[in-house]
């Protein structure tokens, strides 16, 4: 009877060294997905700091150049069709693009 029950507790033990096996697996493969996760969550947002501070550059740059009039005046003319006293606006319908003539 006492091999029997050794046999029996022997069992036991091997399944639950199985099972505790099997759940720490588990929880390594959701420990990898998670990792994976935050791996491309840091890259999105490192390619994201690296587009702002390109934007920062740019912006800096037109900062400096804020107090050149000539800057000033072709940022009126692209950005807000303004022209100068004494210029006319003619506009080809066929391409689409403006044309400014001066006095």
């Amino acid at each position: 009877m006492a091999a029997k029950a050794k046999k029996q507790t022997g069992i036991f033990a091997l399944a639950l060294v199985l099972l505790m096996i099997f759940v720490v697996g588990m929880r390594l493969m959701g420990m990898r997905e998670k990792l994976a996760s935050a791996q491309a969550e840091r890259e999105m947002l490192t390619e994201r700091v690296a587009k702002a501070r390109q934007e920062n550059r740019s912006l800096e740059a037109a900062l400096d150049r804020a107090e050149d009039p000539e800057y000033l005046q072709q940022l009126a003319r692209e950005k807000l069709g303004m022209v100068s006293p004494g210029e006319k606006d003619f506009y080809d319908v066929s391409r689409q693009t403006a044309q400014r003539t001066g006095p």
